[in-house]
């Protein structure tokens, strides 16, 4: 979450109660009356934070957050301090604010305030920031969901409600990255006992084989709980399409994609878009393959059923994705590849790197004698010329 802005309330509870109640009627034009109310109630601070519902979020952008922290200051004094009060206030903001920003800044600053209330004001910045339509300011958050839930106060079903909230405003607001990684949030935080981790697995593999912008497809396949509602048969289709992405080359998904049509249009499934990343990733399995080796233009044109004049686009998209780096060599019309990226990174992939590991153990041993001899020449010929050079002193 953002860092709160420190804020200073000079005066006894009493007296900042009296100038709350003082704001707050002066916004309903019977400030005097109302002080009076107030300070007459057996419960004062209890009677101004009631009478703030409804009226504080409307205040003035420039006094708004002024006002808040006041009521906050006040609120702190009571018998069930700010987490008492912090769901009423937080639903009051979402509901009726009139400035986006200055509501999410007083929501902010009330999330860093509070404890056990905190999951609840997360949840009313989300319904605040999609009334408002503000969404994106929250995106930086999405990253920060696996540490905030850690630290949230609440049952799982609870923690799991904000999560798929957040997905849903995400989606809503035509955000398909940051939903999917809320999704893959959610089935690594939440887990498989989740009645709805299925739905939200099947989400994830969807917007996988859809979103161009997606394309490290381990981060999703090797999450425990993906792979315990694939091994269990609760994702169905959906499964067999992960497996699909995982294991097909692009000759092998054209067939898979016929014969499984009807069911990858059920799913949602983008035929063209989740052909094009089966594209992206059979390059990036051949890179894998020939890393430091001259991969020539036409190979990677058959592999994947294009033209080799477009061949360099799509190696420019697969390096732009992040599965590779490499250099292309436009005089042989060839491809080195220096790194690539496993779709799926298990027991042959570590066996084939302890496999490189040794070869590059054999060559770094191979050079140690050419290193020696080297050093060797170096320090022989460092020596004659100290032998050579003379100093003359003329008498």
């Amino acid at each position: 979450m953002g860092a709160m802005e420190l804020f200073f309330v000079d005066g006894e509870i009493s007296t900042q109660v009296e100038e709350l109640a003082q704001f707050i009627g002066q916004q309903n034009q019977s400030a005097a009356s109302f002080a009076a109310e107030v300070a007459q109630s057996s419960d004062p601070v209890q009677a101004v934070l009631t009478a703030s519902q409804g009226v504080l979020p409307k205040v003035s952008e420039d006094k708004v957050e002024a006002a808040y922290n006041q009521l906050f200051a006040i609120a702190r004094t009571g018998e069930s301090g700010i987490d008492g009060v912090a769901a009423a206030v937080a639903k009051d903001i979402s509901a009726n604010a009139e400035s986006g920003v200055a509501g999410l800044r007083v929501l902010n600053n009330l999330y860093n305030l509070a404890n056990a209330a905190q999951l609840t004001v997360f949840s009313e910045m989300v319904v605040l920031a999609v009334r408002v339509n503000m969404l994106p300011t929250l995106v930086p958050l999405v990253s920060q969901l696996p540490k905030l839930l850690a630290g949230w106060t609440g049952s799982a079903q609870q923690k799991a409600d904000v999560v798929l909230e957040l997905r849903n405003a995400l989606d809503g607001a035509q955000l398909g990255n940051e939903a999917y990684a809320t999704e893959l949030v959610f089935l690594e935080a939440i887990g498989a006992s989740d009645a709805r981790a299925a739905k939200v697995a099947t989400s994830a593999i969807v917007r996988f084989a859809n979103l161009s912008a997606v394309c490290d497809l381990d981060a999703l396949a090797s999450l425990d709980n993906v792979q315990e509602l694939s091994q269990n048969g609760q994702l169905g289709s959906a499964g067999e399409l992960l497996n699909a992405l995982l294991e097909c080359d692009f000759e092998q998904w054209q067939k898979y994609a016929a014969a499984n049509a009807d069911a990858l249009k059920e799913l949602g499934v983008d035929a063209d878009k989740a052909t094009d990343k089966i594209r992206l990733l059979t390059v990036a399995s051949i890179a894998a393959e020939h890393l430091g080796q001259d991969v020539p233009f036409s190979k990677v044109s058959q592999a994947i059923g294009v033209e080799e004049d477009d061949i360099e686009m799509w190696i420019i998209d697969v390096v732009r994705s992040g599965l590779m780096q490499g250099k292309m060599n436009q005089v042989t019309r060839s491809l080195v590849p220096t790194r690539s990226t496993y779709r799926r990174f298990g027991a042959d992939q570590w066996s084939l790197l302890a496999e490189r590991l040794d070869q590059w153990k054999a060559s770094l041993e191979a050079l140690q004698p050419v290193i020696g001899n080297a050093k060797l020449v170096a320090q022989q010929q460092a020596m004659q010329m100290a032998g050579q050079a003379q100093v003359t002193i003329k008498e």
